[in-house]
């Protein structure tokens, strides 16, 4: 199994359990509210920390793979987004039951309910506005990591063509001076050929002027 592979099972198994534990919220009241609250927020936390790291996954992938990976891992994200929307609700919803509640007890302040709804409804907005940024902010982190990483490739692959030139022009250079060396040799030879001629020339005549020499007398 590759560790995106597992991380999408820790996925599957973290979505699982908020989805059962934002189901129970609207029933339950005091402390034990507040731990389900707590450990649907840490699951999120966890949640996403998970979709960071397959984000990091699928980088690595070959590119055929990563298409299909990506797609998935974007759908986890809005898994995510999903599930916090019903997150809210079910407090909204919680805190209507109270509201409700306390309008059938006869509560001393009849403002203290409403006054507590639009303060959760209030900081529940703040929340999530606060949190697209930071979803917003890092995406455009994951996108300049992308381009800054097309560039290191393109430079890469510049690097790699301007060596291959420089070695091409090296063994050109090497093949130019084999034959400026092979050539010089040749035409030495052919000195050398020339003189030798000109000495096997001039002992020739002079034995056939010895002999004639010889000869006449």
């Amino acid at each position: 199994m590759s560790l995106l592979e597992d991380y999408e099972q820790q996925f599957g198994a973290l979505t699982a359990e908020a989805t059962a534990k934002i189901g129970t919220i609207p029933n339950q009241s005091g402390k034990q509210r507040q731990t389900t609250v707590s450990d649907v927020e840490r699951v999120f936390d966890e949640a996403k920390e998970l979709i960071e790291q397959m984000d990091l996954e699928v980088r690595d992938l070959p590119s055929s793979a990563r298409p299909r990976a990506s797609a998935r891992v974007k759908s986890y994200s809005e898994e995510i987004s999903r599930l916090q929307k019903e997150f809210r609700r079910a407090q909204v919803q919680m805190a209507d039951m109270h509201q409700g509640r306390d309008e059938l007890l006869g509560p001393d302040d009849p403002y203290h309910s409403e006054d507590q709804r639009s303060r959760l409804l209030d900081n529940t907005e703040r929340m999530q506005k606060t949190t697209n940024r930071l979803e917003e902010g890092y995406k455009m982190a994951l996108e300049t990591e992308e381009v800054g990483r097309g560039i290191m490739d393109n430079l890469h692959r510049d690097r790699e063509t301007i060596t291959r030139a420089r070695d091409r022009l090296r063994g050109v250079d090497q093949d130019l001076g084999k034959s400026g060396r092979l050539l010089n040799a040749m035409v030495r030879r052919v000195y050398q050929n020339r003189i030798i001629l000109a000495v096997v020339g001039l002992l020739m005549v002079g034995i056939i002027a010895v002999s004639i020499y010889f000869a006449v007398r």
